[in-house]
């Protein structure tokens, strides 16, 4: 990764193992600490370091309840830079509200150095990043009740970098074959093909086919991307899955 830019990183922790322990991790590479932390004033950036790309990487026990509210502010007063949450433990609630602010990942503090590095360069190539195994399992054991449709449906990532649902005819929605409607469903539930082919009593290899149909049809590259647009484009009534005859 040497050819790319060098990114301007501050970091925002609470627990000093932690801040301490991200900068061994990033030392190497082309994050380049600030020597300031962030709190709650501006940071005042040189010449220099406001000429490179922008992360602030922000431990979201740092801020608890009030995280939302420091990420909006954050970005009107960097509005090139990206912001990735760093959580102990995986909280839905927590994601939720950090994308909503405008977050543009939200990752694990257990997350293994050399994949946290690749997290960071994914979120400064624009993608929004987040655990999707644990995503998976969250909303897997929800439950499919009327406050746990409401709860999930209200998980929006940033509009700006996530497929858009297209009007008319031509909505994604709308292209969706009953079986792909019934895989994808499958798919927000975190079930493997095996899985699904059993269930739907068809072949494993055309459960491959219909996935690879579903995303060339929504536009997204993995079945992690697929559930989450599922999430944010499915109505509750098509979130319920398929019914029995």
């Amino acid at each position: 990764m040497s050819h790319l830019l060098p990114v301007t990183t501050i970091l925002g922790c609470k627990n000093s193992m932690l801040r301490e322990g991200l900068r061994h991790i990033l030392s190497s590479t082309r994050f380049k600490l600030h020597p300031e932390s962030f709190g709650r004033g501006e940071i005042k950036l040189d010449a220099s370091a406001s000429e490179q790309p922008l992360l602030f990487v922000l431990d979201a026990n740092l801020y608890l309840s009030e995280l939302a509210d420091i990420i909006g502010p954050l970005k009107l007063q960097h509005p090139p830079a990206r912001v990735v949450i760093l959580a102990d433990v995986f909280n839905l609630d927590g994601m939720k509200l950090a994308f909503q602010a405008g977050a543009d990942g939200y990752c694990l503090a257990t997350t293994g150095c050399e994949a946290l590095i690749k997290y960071l360069d994914l979120v400064m190539l624009g993608e929004v990043v987040f655990p999707s195994a644990a995503f998976l399992t969250a909303i897997s054991s929800l439950g499919m009740d009327a406050d746990a449709q409401k709860d999930v449906s209200a998980i929006r990532v940033p509009a700006a970098r996530t497929t858009q649902a297209l009007d008319g005819h031509d909505s994604p929605i709308r292209t969706l074959s009953s079986r792909e409607a019934e895989i994808l469903h499958c798919l927000m539930q975190g079930s493997p093909n095996k899985v699904i082919a059993r269930k739907l009593d068809v072949a494993e290899a055309t459960v491959k086919v219909h996935i690879k149909a579903i995303l060339r049809k929504i536009r997204v590259a993995n079945r992690t991307q697929a559930a989450m647009w599922a999430v944010n484009h499915l109505s509750p009534d098509q979130m319920d899955g398929p019914r029995a005859p």
